[in-house]
Order: C-alpha cells, then sequence, then structure tokens
C-alpha cells in the first residue's frame, strides 16, 4: 500500500514541476518597453503564445496580436505605478492572495534546488544515451514479491524448470499467463533503470540474478538482441534525449526526495483519536462487531459533532491534521489506499501525504529559500499584479450612468442584435435509403399519417413516441432539414435529405419568421453590454492619462525582430502553387 501512495505522490509533483517551468521564451532578456522606471521583457509576449502555440495567416496578423499583447501589458504596468502611489502594498485583499498563492513560489524554488537542478544531463551523457540506442533487445522476465520467492525459482531454473512455465505459474505480472513472460522488443529508455541496466548487459540465453523495482523483484532472461540501422542522427534526437533523461532523473529523485522527508518529519498519529473512533463505530454499529468491518464503508462526518471533528489524528512538524479534515480528504482517495483507524503504519503514510505540501514548505523555509532571488522575484509579481487588480476594480472610477434614453437609443440604431432567428416546427420520419424516403413522401397524405408512420418507423432515436415531432429548430441544431425546409410551405413535406448513413424527409407544421424581440424583454442585456463598453471607455480615458504623466518607450525593432516573414512567404507560396 504505501508504494502505491508514493507512486502517486510522485506523478502529483512532477506535473507540478511541469507546470511551474513552462512558459520559458526566447530572447527572454530584450527589453520590448519601458514604463516609467519598469521594464516590459520580450518574453512576457513570447511566452503565452509558444506555450499556447499560436498560429498567424500572415507576418501582419502576427505583428497585429503581439502589439496588442504589449498594450495589454503597459496598461497594466501603468496600474501598478498607480497602485504604489496609493500604496496598497499592504491592502488586506492583496495579503490575503499572498497568503494563499506564495507557497507555491516556495515550493518552485525547492523544486529548482532539489530536484531540477540535478535532473539535467551533460552533454556526454545524451550522447552516451544516444549510442545506446543502436540496439535493442527482446527479453522475457518474471516478477515476484519477494527476494525470497524470486531466488526460489532460479534454484528451479538452474534445476531445468523451462523459464515460461515458471512465468506462468509464478509471475505476478498480469500479463504472464498470457505471453508467458515474454516482453518483446525493447531499445534504451523504455524500461526502468536498473531492469534496463541488467537486461542489456546480458547475452542471449542468459538469466539475470534478482533485480528489484518498485514492482518487486524481477529475474530476466534475454532471448536475442539486433542492431537498430536506420535510426535518426544525434542532431536531430538530442534534444528529445534530453527530455526523456530529465524526466526520469525527476521521478527518481522525487521519489528518493519524498522518501527522505518522510524520514525527516515523521508523523505522530494520535492513537486516542483513532480508538475513540473504533468506540463510535461499535457504538453506533454494534451488530458489527467481530466482523470487522472497513471504516470507509461506514464512517460519516455527520456522525461527528464540532468538537470530535476538532481532534487532532495527527502531528507533524509545522503543522496538524484533525479527525474531520482526515475524513473528508480520505474519501477522496481510492478506497484500497485508506487504512482502518487501527492501522496506525498506514495512517501516518496517508496523513504524511496530505501534509505533504506544508511539510515541504518548512523544509523549504529552514534552507532560507525565502531569500531566493527568483522566490522574491515571482512573489513580488504576485503582489504587483493583484494591487493591479485592486487598482482597477476599486479605484479607477467606474460609475456608469446610463439613462433611459440611453439605452431606447442602442435598441434603436442595433436592430440586427435583437432579432430572434428563423424557426421551424418539424416533424421528422428517418429511414435507411434514399428510396424508402421517396417511397413515404409520395404516400403520406396530411399530417397525422405522417405522425402515425414516423411513430412506427422512425430510425431517429427517442422520437417514435412523439410522431417524430423535433419541435421548433433553428439552422444550427439540423441545417440540412432547415434548408430543405426553407424551400417549402407549411403543410408542405420535403424532398428526402441525406444525414449522415440515413434519409429523412420533414413536414413543415409552422414557420416563425425573424422579429424584432420587444425592448423590456432585452433590457437587462443592453444595460450589460452598455456598462461594458463605457466602463472600458473609461479605463481607456485613464491609461491615456496616465501616459502624459509616466514616460512610455516603445522598442519596436525588438517586437518586429521575432516576425519571421519566409515563413509566410512560404505559405504564400504553396497556396499560389496549389
Amino acid at each position: 500500500m504505501k508504494r502505491k501512495i508514493a507512486n502517486e505522490l510522485i506523478f502529483i509533483l512532477i506535473l507540478a514541476l511541469t507546470i511551474s517551468l513552462s512558459g520559458c521564451g526566447k530572447n527572454e532578456s530584450e527589453i520590448v518597453a519601458q514604463v516609467g522606471d519598469r521594464v516590459i521583457k520580450i518574453s512576457q509576449i513570447l511566452g503565452p503564445i509558444e506555450r499556447y502555440d499560436v498560429k498567424y495567416i500572415s507576418a501582419e496578423a502576427e505583428l497585429e496580436t503581439k502589439r496588442m499583447m504589449l498594450d495589454s501589458l503597459i496598461s497594466r504596468e501603468l496600474l501598478i505605478i498607480a497602485a504604489y502611489e496609493n500604496n496598497m502594498e499592504n491592502e488586506n485583499e492583496v495579503v490575503r492572495v499572498l497568503e494563499g498563492e506564495s507557497i507555491k513560489f516556495l515550493l518552485d524554488a525547492l523544486f529548482e534546488k532539489e530536484i531540477i537542478s540535478k535532473a539535467r544531463p551533460s552533454e556526454a551523457e545524451i550522447k552516451d544515451y544516444y549510442n545506446r540506442l543502436s540496439e535493442e533487445i527482446k527479453t522475457s522476465h518474471i516478477v515476484v514479491d519477494s527476494l525470497s520467492e524470486a531466488n526460489d525459482i532460479l534454484e528451479m531454473l538452474k534445476q531445468g524448470e523451462v523459464f515460461e512455465d515458471l512465468a506462468v505459474k509464478f509471475s505476478i505480472d498480469p500479463t504472464a499467463k498470457r505471453n508467458q513472460g515474454d516482453l518483446g522488443w525493447i531499445s534504451w529508455g523504455m524500461m526502468i533503470d536498473d531492469f534496463q541496466e541488467t537486461a542489456f548487459a546480458l547475452q542471449p540465453g542468459e538469466i539475470s540474478a534478482p533485480v528489484k523495482s518498485d514492482f518487486g523483484f524481477h529475474i530476466i532472461k534475454l532471448i536475442d538482441r539486433k542492431p537498430i540501422e536506420r535510426r535518426p542522427s544525434y542532431e536531430e534526437q538530442k534534444n528529445q534525449i534530453r527530455n526523456m533523461i530529465i524526466e526520469r532523473r525527476r521521478r527518481v529523485l522525487m521519489r528518493d526526495y519524498v522518501a527522505e522527508m518522510q524520514k525527516k518529519y515523521p508523523v505522530t498519529v494520535e492513537k486516542p483519536t483513532c480508538q475513540f473512533v473504533l468506540n463510535k463505530l461499535a457504538y453506533l454499529y454494534p451488530d458489527t462487531i467481530g466482523t470487522r468491518p472497513r471504516w470507509r464503508d461506514i464512517i460519516d462526518p455527520k456522525q461527528l459533532d464540532r468538537d470530535e471533528q476538532a481532534l487532532v489524528i495527527g502531528n507533524y512538524e509545522g503543522g496538524q491534521l484533525t479527525l474531520g479534515e482526515y475524513i473528508k480528504r480520505a474519501e477522496k482517495m481510492p478506497e484500497k489506499n485508506r487504512p482502518d483507524f487501527d492501522d496506525y503504519d498506514s495512517l501516518a503514510t496517508v496523513i504524511f501525504q496530505m501534509a505533504l505540501w506544508d511539510i515541504l514548505g518548512v523544509e523549504a523555509r529552514k534552507m532560507g529559500l525565502e531569500e531566493d532571488e527568483d522566490y522574491i522575484r515571482k512573489v513580488t509579481r504576485l503582489r504587483e499584479f493583484a494591487m493591479a487588480d485592486l487598482m482597477l476594480n476599486d479605484s479607477i472610477p467606474s460609475k456608469v450612468e446610463l439613462t433611459e434614453e440611453d439605452l431606447v437609443e442602442y435598441y434603436n440604431t442595433h436592430p440586427e442584435d435583437f432579432t430572434s432567428l428563423c424557426r421551424y416546427h418539424l416533424l421528422e420520419l428517418q429511414v435507411a435509403s434514399q428510396e424508402e424516403a421517396f417511397k413515404d413522401k409520395s404516400t403520406i397524405s396530411s399530417e397525422e399519417e405522417f405522425k402515425r408512420r414516423a411513430g412506427r418507423k422512425t430510425l431517429r432515436p427517442g422520437k417514435k413516441s412523439i410522431g417524430g415531432d423535433l419541435g421548433i429548430i433553428v439552422r444550427d441544431q439540423y441545417p440540412e432539414l432547415f434548408d430543405a425546409a426553407e424551400k417549402v410551405s407549411v403543410g408542405r413535406i420535403t424532398d428526402p435529405v441525406k444525414m449522415g448513413s440515413k434519409w429523412s424527409i420533414a413536414l413543415v407544421k409552422q414557420k416563425f419568421e425573424p422579429e424584432l424581440i420587444d425592448f423590456e424583454s432585452v433590457r437587462l442585456v443592453i444595460i450589460d453590454k452598455l456598462t461594458k463598453e463605457k466602463g472600458d471607455a473609461i479605463y481607456r480615458e485613464w491609461v491615456e492619462e496616465m501616459k502624459k504623466r509616466v514616460e512610455v518607450i516603445i522598442y519596436d525593432d525588438v517586437l518586429t525582430g521575432t516576425i519571421d516573414e519566409s515563413i509566410y512567404e512560404n505559405v504564400a507560396d504553396t497556396s499560389q502553387a496549389g
């Protein structure tokens, strides 16, 4: 059980690492604009573009988008300057944001020091990995739970037992009974480190000593090996190999680091609290005494009063976990991973998992990472963003006053915004072929007959019981039927229309032509729209006023230098050739 919990933990932390590292753009040191004494770097524009893989139809469109992004960044810097002028650094809203989010940056600094920096491979390591990709091997294995079992199987093999037969009989690999332990052809990097180191060192027909992994103890047999004749060059695979090495190392480093932290910050399980829960369950469910039902099947936080939920179930350096919080979090875990309340070792492991972020925060502070330059930079930026948001929403004059005349004028000058779509009320009969659809059309003489036949044979799911009634539709719902209905009058049946692999005819029951929606029905919509438009106008005016007293310098050559016009020339050439 502890192994499963640790693996889930490592996956979560690796995901956090991936997120924290995303968004590093090229040319990040180049300054694209100055706002007062503050600078905007080109990476602040390129980072989001690269992260979301934004595409453009032309160089002009790319430049326009980047200029819009730069304008937004300049406006934000002006908000920050104004927020500092208004002494917003210590406003309650800003402090709350920092308290809730700054721990993430502290953990970023911890991961950089303990995991990321140690995972980066040297050029020699990347080349060695590439050279190992020159061959592949065919292997089989037997995996068991204990070293003693593995040694017993080795002894059987020495006495002449068949490897494949023992794999079927003893291996805990769920595929062994089907494939007799055969792993097929594998290349370097496909298996865990210790396994592949051992496997690639074997000669055909040779069997290894037991190899330990997170899955158990493996006995490996090398069947064959062969060279890979065609493969990409080193330069073509270099970056991919670097990323693969980093990912594998991160997992190992994270696994070992979590294990180290679990030893350094042991969790003390409060046994009196656990015994209280067991006694409570015995009182609530006396008929289960002696059958030892698992707590997860019967415990409910509502069975505990406020004081009982506040009981401490686990202590660790830097904090504690209450019974109520433990139950709430444990309910989200897979049932197989939830321990009984008298399984203290497993409880300690689960509580450690729940408290890991807090514990890592304690460790980071002990290491003095609150003085780390990158951490300070990120926290400062977070504070400034919170200040800018507060400045925008609370301090810039934004009261929009609307008169009745404003609302009516907008309604009268924008009729296209308040005109309903054309709608048709249709009955449909869907059949398997075009011939059948034509036959039905020619033999149906009334709406009642259409409904009876649709109720008997239409193929559209759920429509037989209501005689094929599609209700009132707009074009987006059934465009083919809608277009066909447009050509006939009310009460008439359309020609057959292909609907995927089937064919449909429709009887037009009613037509509702576009009409202007009455003013009162859209009054609130108009208010929302005008409030936003005028609020945006007030903000733009504020930005322009700020620019009159805060110098803004834009280095347009830096922005235009990020655009490769040859990309669009190639697109144009391809288009013309087509």
